[in-house]
C-alpha cells in the first residue's frame, strides 16, 4: 500500500447485550443509535476534507454488533463513506456480524452494497461456555448463521476465543472440528486477557468464576497451532489464520503501521505518522462533532524513533515479521540500526534478528512480554 493508500474502519457501539469478557466500548440502548449514526455522517464529511487525495483500499465495519443497525442505516453510512471518500480501488469491504442478529436480507444486502467480507462471532460451540460467558446465541444458531452467509459470501472469517471459563479439550476440539467440517476462509483464535476490567474479571477476582491454568492453554495451542496447519490454514499472525490468498487485508494495516482512518466513538487512526483515538463519551463524541471539532481523546504526531518502535511493536505480530530493509526505507539505516541493537540486547533469546525481525518460538510464548518490553526501549 502506497502512501496515497487509505483503510477504513467504522465503529458501531451498539449490543443487544454485553457480554461479561467484553472491554470494547459498546451500549445497549439502543434508542441511541440514531441520533449516534447522525453524528457519525458528519465526522466523516469533516475527516475526508484533509483526505481527498487518498484511494480507499479497505472499509472495516466493526462493533458492538453492526449487524443488529438496520439496513437503511447502514446504507446511509455506505452512501457517506462513498460520496466522500475515492472507494473506486476498494479491495475487501468486511462487516462484523452476530449468528443472531443475521439473516437473508440482511446477507442480501450486504453484498449489493459491495460487501465481500464477513466476520462471525462465534467465540465457541460450547453452549455452557456461551451461557456462562452472556453470549445471547447457541451453537445452533452459529451453525446456522454460517451455513446461510456461506450462501452469499465466499470470504468468512469466524472468532474464537481460548480459554474462557468452562474450557476443556474437549470443547476445543469442537471448535476444531466445526472449522474442519465448516472451511471458513478465515479463523481469529484469541486467548483470552484476564487483565483487562470486565465483569467477567470480578467475578474471577471475587472467585465465582475460575479460568483454566496456563499450562493447559499452552498444551492447546499447540493443538490449535498443529490442527490448523493440518487443514492448510496459514498461521500469518499471532491470533489469525487464513486459507490461501484469504488473509486479511484490512488488519494487515494496522499490523504494517500504515495508514488507517478510525471513525465513530473509541475508534483509533494513524494517518501520516499521527495516531489518534476518539472519546469513548457518546455524549461528548456528539457535542464535538455537533461543534465541528475532532473527538480526539488521545493524539499525538509521531517522530521517526516513535513510529519505528511502533512499526516494530506491530509488524512482531505478523508471523514472517518485518523486513530489515523495509526499515531502513522507512527510517534510515542509522535509528533502524540503533533499535535494532537494543532489542539485540534487550530480547536477544525471544527475537529472530537476521533479514527479518521476528519472535522466536520463545518470543511466541511471551509475546506479551516481548511487547511490554518493547516500550521500553528509549535511545
Amino acid at each position: 500500500m502506497n502512501c496515497k493508500e487509505l483503510g477504513i474502519y467504522v465503529h458501531f457501539p451498539f449490543c443487544k447485550k454485553r457480554c461479561l469478557y467484553c472491554d470494547y466500548t459498546s451500549f445497549t440502548d439502543l434508542n441511541l443509535i440514531e441520533v449516534y449514526l447522525n453524528a457519525l455522517k458528519k465526522e466523516i464529511i469533516l475527516k475526508s476534507k484533509k483526505l481527498k487525495n487518498r484511494k480507499v483500499k479497505t472499509i472495516y465495519f466493526g462493533g458492538g454488533t453492526p449487524s443488529i443497525i438496520k439496513t437503511n442505516l447502514i446504507e446511509n453510512i455506505f452512501l457517506t463513506l462513498k460520496n466522500n471518500f475515492d472507494i473506486n480501488s476498494l479491495e475487501e469491504f468486511t462487516i462484523e456480524v452476530n449468528p443472531d442478529s443475521i439473516n437473508k436480507e440482511k446477507l442480501s444486502f450486504y453484498k449489493d452494497i459491495g460487501i465481500n467480507r464477513i466476520s462471525i462471532g462465534f467465540q465457541s460451540t460450547s453452549n455452557n461456555i456461551l451461557k456462562t460467558v452472556g453470549r445471547i446465541h447457541n451453537y445452533d444458531e452459529g451453525i446456522h448463521a454460517f451455513k446461510l452467509t456461506k450462501k452469499y459470501f465466499d470470504n468468512i472469517n469466524v472468532d474464537f476465543i481460548l480459554g474462557l471459563p468452562g474450557e476443556t479439550t474437549s470443547t476445543i476440539r469442537e471448535n476444531l472440528h466445526f472449522i474442519q467440517n465448516s472451511q471458513p476462509s478465515h479463523v481469529s483464535y484469541y486467548l483470552f486477557d484476564a487483565s483487562h476490567k470486565t465483569p467477567l474479571k470480578s467475578l474471577l477476582d471475587n472467585g465465582k468464576m475460575v479460568l483454566p491454568d496456563d499450562d493447559f492453554l499452552a498444551d492447546q495451542l499447540d493443538l490449535i497451532y498443529d490442527f490448523l496447519d493440518n487443514l492448510n490454514y496459514k498461521h500469518y499472525e499471532i491470533s489469525s489464520w487464513a486459507l490461501l490468498n484469504k488473509e486479511s487485508k484490512h488488519n494487515k494495516l494496522y499490523w504494517n503501521n500504515l495508514d488507517y482512518l478510525g471513525l465513530g466513538v473509541s475508534a483509533g487512526g494513524h494517518i501520516d505518522h499521527f495516531r489518534y483515538v476518539n472519546t469513548s463519551s457518546l455524549n461528548k463524541y456528539i457535542k464535538l462533532i455537533d461543534q465541528g471539532i475532532f473527538p480526539y481523546e488521545y493524539k499525538n504526531k509521531n517522530d521517526q524513533f516513535q513510529e519505528l518502535l511502533e512499526t516494530l511493536f506491530m509488524g512482531l505480530r505478523l508471523f514472517k515479521g518485518i523486513s530489515y530493509d523495509s526499515l531502513v526505507d522507512r527510517f534510515g539505516k542509522k535509528l533502524t540500526d540503533e533499535v535494532v541493537q537494543s532489542l539485540k540486547i534487550n530480547l536477544k533469546s525471544y527475537l529472530c534478528i537476521d533479514d527479518c525481525i521476528k519472535l522466536s518460538k520463545k518470543g511466541l510464548d511471551y509475546s506479551r512480554y516481548v511487547f511490554e518490553k518493547m516500550l521500553d526501549i528509549h535511545l
